[in-house]
């Protein structure tokens, strides 16, 4: 049995922080970005249509922000890049992600942590807005102001070292070149 997702309101990322913590994430066009709790699709909306990922799928069980979002993606002509699920992202797998988006609570969070040590491969990258991951240790953490001029943090991790699951090697990766000559996402996506 699945478990549900505990729920959380709606409160929109500011902008300068979705393209932060994407930037932060090492987002590529290889990428398949999925965004837990997707709301209004304004994240998926930007990888796709600023980042050029490869696909962009939002997760949201509000019925009324799955219609705003799947607008939204048609508004800015992404909608052939981007899905919006409407489904508890507990029930959605994300086999295929090799970048997931969080903005939700730090309890949450933990909730969440064993379906994404189970079902992302190593290397996948799990970025979250303000609330850390419990039990796992960031690669590369930033903080930065937003529109409002509130200190917003992104914590970045990568599957593999972040959890420790897969490898040691996370002790011996100390520099943000190192983690990327790591990660070696091709340039060109299958």
């Amino acid at each position: 049995m699945t478990r549900s997702a505990p729920r959380a309101p709606f409160i929109p990322t500011p902008l300068s922080v979705v393209h932060a913590a994407l930037r932060a994430a090492w987002v590529t066009p290889c990428d398949i970005v999925y965004d837990l709790g997707a709301g209004d699709g304004r994240v998926v909306v930007i990888a796709a249509r600023d980042y050029c990922v490869k696909k962009a799928v939002g997760v949201e069980i509000d019925p009324v922000l799955v219609e705003v979002a799947r607008a939204y993606a048609k508004i800015h002509g992404v909608a052939d890049r981007v899905e919006i699920i409407e489904e508890d992202f507990m029930k959605v797998s994300l086999e295929d992600a090799t970048l997931v988006y969080i903005y939700l609570y730090k309890s949450i969070n933990e909730v969440l942590r064993p379906k994404l040590e189970a079902e992302l491969r190593p290397g996948a990258r799990v970025v979250t807005v303000d609330f850390p991951v419990p039990g796992w240790t960031p690669v590369y953490v930033k903080r930065l102001r937003d529109e409002a001029d509130i200190l917003r943090s992104v914590h970045v991790y990568v599957i593999g070292l972040s959890d420790r699951r897969w490898s040691t090697r996370h002790a011996e990766i100390t520099s943000t070149r190192e983690l990327e000559a790591w990660l070696a996402c091709p340039r060109k996506c299958e």
